[in-house]
Order: C-alpha cells, then structure tokens, then sequence
C-alpha cells in the first residue's frame, strides 16, 4: 500500500487529528478536525497549536509543554490528565479528550494529537454530581437516623438525625468503628452479623429479627432500636447503611 491510501485513510477518520512540530507548529489536520473546529486546514497549517487549545485562565504550564510531557506516556494516565480546553474558529470555547504520541518522519520528530469534544460526558458528569449532591442532602435531613459504614464497619456517612439520636457531631464518629455506638455485649455478635450479611445473596435485612439490638448515646445511656441494613458494592468495595429508629421503652 502507497503512502497515498494512508492519506486517505487518515483524511476520513472519525477522529480528529492534529499533527504538530515539537515547538507546537501544526503541520496536518484531517476532515474530522475541521468539522470538529470549523477551521480549513490551509488556515491552521504553519499557525501554533494554541490556536486550537488556548492556554487558560490560571494553568501553570502551556498546552504544548503538556502534550510534550505527557506524549510518552501510556493512553490511561493520559485520559487522566490530558483534558484541555478547546476553541472552534467563531471562538466558542469546549472541554476536548486529547491523547498524544510521538513519532519520527524523515528524521524529523512529530506529536500525533487526537482531540475529542467530551462536553456530553462533562455535562453527565455534572448531573452525577448534583444528583448525588441532592440524595446527600435528603438523607441529611431524613426522619430517620442514617449511618454508612466501609467494609471495615468504619463510618462514612451519619446523617442529623443520628447526631440528634446518639449525641455525636458527624465530625466525631467520621471514620471511627461502629462500635462506638453500640453496647459492649452486642459488639461481637453485631460484627459477625455484619459479615454474615456482606456474604449473603440479601439485598437488606431486618436486623430486630435476630433479636433486640441496642444504641449507645454520647453520654454512656443505651436505648432500643429498630434497625434495617443494607449494602451497596460500588467499585468494588461494598458499603453498608443502617436505617435505624428508636423504640419506645416498653410500659
């Protein structure tokens, strides 16, 4: 195959593709780029890559000190660090997806640059944010107390019903054992409980079925409860959320 159908078939990629000297001078761009950025190549060949990714506001380093930096590095870091800001030729400004390599030509080193528009996944991202800011904010104030734990019973998440119930700040308990907030005679047996669940095909589970269980407030007083549990396994890593009311003390 002839140097002409890799021309073409670089022309006709999906992708965008900018193709620049080392001292950021584009030397190609394909279809895709101009569709992309509304420039025609003749306008951007021999003009600085800034052009098309303008430094920003703040940024310590120069887009093509980045590009530079990051051209040898694997496609994961990459996806990692290399999303930039870039500009259409009417000025508009977009958050881009860039991956960079190097390669040789005739003795002559060049950076192979693919630029992505990632507003949709931006914009996803954005929404994630705000609906896990809102759910936050729900248990925060739900009538019930609300405590999360790690796969080690550390606790995550304690809502304000909880300070009210057991006396605690969110700040105190953060991080610390849920034991804390239960009598020393149920610790052992709440541990193994919790285990036994993280093991099973259950969803959630009645924790007053296996029998009384307990809260240990602040100020070393005890109290019934009714208390549900349950776990979500996100990443890998599970988390457990009790739903936990308190009962009136029998007559």
């Amino acid at each position: 195959m002839d140097g002409a159908f890799y021309e073409t078939l670089v022309a006709s990629l999906p992708e965008a593709i900018v193709v620049s000297t080392p001292d950021g001078r584009i030397v190609y761009v394909n279809g895709a780029l101009e569709e992309l950025l509304g420039y025609k190549a003749a306008e951007l060949e021999g003009e600085e890559i800034l052009t098309l990714v303008p430094r920003q506001p703040g940024q310590r380093a120069d887009p093509m000190k980045w590009l530079a930096r990051w051209a040898g590095e694997g496609l994961q870091n990459q996806s990692r660090y290399l999303d930039l800001t870039g500009r259409t030729k009417d000025g508009l400004e977009m958050p881009v997806d860039v991956r960079v390599s190097e390669a040789t030509f005739d003795g002559k080193k060049r950076f192979i640059i693919s630029v992505r528009d990632h507003s949709a996944r931006r914009d996803e991202m954005v929404r994630t944010k705000e609906r896990h800011l809102l759910m936050s904010r729900i248990l925060a104030v739900a009538a019930d107390a609300i405590i999360s734990v790690d796969a080690a019973q550390h606790i995550t998440f304690f809502n304000l019903t909880a300070e009210k119930m057991f006396g605690y700040s969110a700040e105190e308990v953060m991080g610390k054992s849920l034991d804390m907030l239960l009598p020393d005679r149920f610790r052992k047996h709440h541990g193994k409980e919790i285990e036994d669940f993280a093991k099973s095909k259950q969803a959630s589970r009645f924790m007053n079925e296996r029998g009384a269980v307990m809260g240990l407030r602040k100020d070393g007083s005890e109290f019934p409860v009714e208390a549900t549990i349950t776990k979500v396994t996100s990443g890998g890593k599970p988390t457990f959320t009790a739903h936990i009311r308190e009962k009136a003390a029998a007559s």
